[in-house]
């Protein structure tokens, strides 16, 4: 028989344990990210590949050339004009009969768009220029600020034959060009890969300065050009990869071979330069860049790594550097930096699955031609050879005498430094499955960007430094999570949501996040003792930092006001939050007010109201 006394002790055990927050919070997994998501963006879809994009930023417009057609596209997408460009003889090409050339029989009837450039003085002249493979390689002129822009032909008849073409531009093997407003005037710096046949009919040449016509209808060359000699036009291929100028100089980066009388040599990646105030070919210059890894001796007898040397530029892109990046190559922020795509060319020419990106300093670069010429004109036991032997005849430096004058002639040649510039692979060496073919370099506040285009069709994002960056704040799913992204991607807490402010219609949270209770223990408490409460949920600490849970930080009152003293060495930042109060009567439906507070700044505040086991929010 149990006894009264034995019932009571059991029913009074039973109320201190309640009392006394012996109550456990489940653990229940969340999701921190969802990185599957898919985004949908606006696109305009053209009928062959895209070969060269211009961007307008002033009208907020672009230009894409494709085989056949230059098309004007707005920001929203939308085609505002086209212009045909091919296939040649079609009723619809709106360039094919424009300059009355003669027709080349060997050319295909499709016109590939190699040259795609805005003129720099697109305030006075709003000129859309396009070269394309047909037609010798021609150019047109687009005026882009009349409502239905037409091309306008660049070639003059009388001007032009089959043995002299100064208006004859781009080649179908391929052209960069550079144009820079100099004295009011536009300059074409021009680089093509050529051969004999391109040569010798409406001869184009390698390396060239141009500048319009005052009659719009053609081009005056400046200088003397720069030719690939005829013995070597069709063994020895100069691939132009990219072009860009500073306030000084136009540089053109290409990939060829070391030797131009060996077939089987290997490839480089070369970096010449042109100045803008002298335009004159005596005064060009290349260097070789090279990219490569060196692992340290440790890791390489450890994991098996080897030095590797990434031969063999894929894409490049001029820029500068954000303060991040910039303490890593001990350079100043916002310094002119040349990044380049690397991959490891074979000696047939082809690119191998294993990447790299190198940062040149542009400052350094120059430093090292300038070095290197300077190095080489002065007097020593060995004579070095000028380089550029495709260009012209191999020769060795010679020096006069050793004080003449007639020594500055050493430098009046074009001249390739032989000794290469090479930087690490900022990746190192981790790119071993992915061939990079594009790349676009931004900076955001103190972070560098990089945008990277793969051989498979993907697209990569990296900052430097700090974690990537996506598209959007839609993988993250926790509010904590949310506020802690990258600054520079903007994320805020809406209603359950990660999201940009443009994109909530109701409160937006930058710098906190409200409480999420879903369960609490005791439902019920004895009078005229303490009681320690224990709320079950999430978010209970500050998403930003420092992370502190005590009395100052956190306030949680019971009823009409009375304080419910924080435990925070009991506290579970995760799940739980422990409290401990005096209560003078009973209730059996516990009402909490929780407010918390960062102690170095004020947040929002987040007011909750628990009855039982439901959760009012206001």
């Amino acid at each position: 028989m149990v006894t009264l006394t034995a019932l009571l002790t059991v029913w009074i055990w039973m109320q201190l344990q309640t009392a006394t927050g012996q109550g456990t919070c489940p653990s229940t997994p969340r999701m921190q990210g969802d990185f599957t998501v898919e985004y949908s963006f606006p696109y305009f879809q053209t009928h062959k590949p895209i070969q060269n994009i211009a961007v307008n930023l002033e009208d907020e417009q672009f230009y894409i050339g494709c085989q056949n057609a230059v098309v004007g596209i707005s920001i929203y997408m939308n085609k505002t004009w086209e212009v045909k460009t091919g296939p040649i003889g079609s009723p619809d090409c709106d360039t094919c009969e424009l300059c009355n050339i003669e027709a080349d029989p060997e050319d295909p009837v499709d016109t590939d768009n190699k040259v795609l450039l805005l003129d720099p003085a697109g305030n006075f002249l709003p000129y859309l220029y396009i070269c394309g493979s047909t037609q010798y390689g021609i150019c047109y002129f687009i005026d882009i600020s009349s409502e239905m822009p037409k091309p306008n032909c660049l070639y003059r008849n009388k001007r032009n034959s089959p043995t002299y073409c100064p208006d004859c531009l781009a080649s179908p093997l391929g052209t960069k060009v550079t144009i820079v407003e100099h004295a009011r005037t536009s300059l074409f710096f021009v680089a093509a890969s050529v051969s004999d046949t391109v040569t010798q009919r409406y001869p184009r040449r390698s390396l060239s300065v141009l500048r319009p016509l005052s009659t719009e209808d053609g081009f005056h060359i400046v200088t003397n050009n720069l030719t690939v000699l005829p013995g070597l036009r069709d063994s020895y291929s100069i691939d132009y990869i990219y072009s860009f100028s500073t306030k000084d100089f136009v540089y053109f980066i290409s990939l060829q071979r070391e030797n131009p009388f060996k077939n089987n040599s290997a490839f480089q990646t070369r970096l010449g330069r042109l100045p803008i105030l002298i335009t004159e070919m005596w005064m060009y210059r290349e260097i070789i860049l090279e990219c490569r890894y060196n692992p340290k001796r440790r890791r390489r007898r450890s994991e098996n790594k080897r030095e590797t040397v990434y031969n063999g530029l894929q894409a490049a892109h001029f820029g500068q550097v954000g303060k991040d990046l910039a303490n890593g190559l001990s350079v100043t922020e916002g310094e002119d930096i040349l990044y380049g795509v690397f991959a490891v060319v074979n000696a047939k020419g082809q690119p191998q699955k294993n990447s790299a990106l190198c940062a040149f300093p542009l400052t350094k670069v120059n430093n090292a031609i300038d070095d290197g010429v300077e190095a080489c004109c002065k007097s020593g036991t060995e004579q070095l050879s000028r380089g550029l032997c495709h260009f012209q005849p191999c020769e060795n430096f010679v020096l006069l005498s050793q004080n003449s004058d007639e020594n500055d002639r050493c430098t009046e040649k074009p001249t390739l430094v032989s000794k290469p510039y090479h930087r690490l692979d900022l990746f190192n060496n981790n790119m071993r499955d992915i061939l990079f073919t594009s790349v676009l370099v931004t900076t955001i506040e103190s972070h560098t960007v990089g945008h990277f285009g793969t051989s498979d069709g993907r697209i990569i994002q990296v900052t430097t430094w700090v974690p990537t960056t996506g598209p959007g704040c839609k993988p993250f799913k926790t509010c904590p999570s949310c506020l802690n992204a990258p600054s520079f991607m903007d994320c805020g807490w809406c209603s359950g949501i990660c999201s940009k402010e443009p994109e909530c219609g109701t409160q937006w949270y930058k710098k906190s996040c409200g409480p999420v209770i879903t369960e609490f223990f005791p439902k019920t408490a004895p009078a005229g003792g303490e009681t320690e409460v224990t709320l079950c949920g999430s978010e209970f600490q500050s998403a930003l930092r420092p992370p502190v849970i005590d009395g100052k930080t956190h306030i949680v009152t019971v009823g009409s006001g009375t304080v419910c003293n924080v435990l925070p060495e009991k506290t579970d930042k995760l799940i739980s939050f422990y409290c401990r109060w005096n209560f003078s009567y009973f209730n059996y439906e516990l009402f909490f007010l929780l407010s918390f507070k960062n102690i170095l700044q004020w947040l929002d505040k987040c007011n909750l109201a628990l009855v039982s086991n439901n959760v009012q929010w206001w």
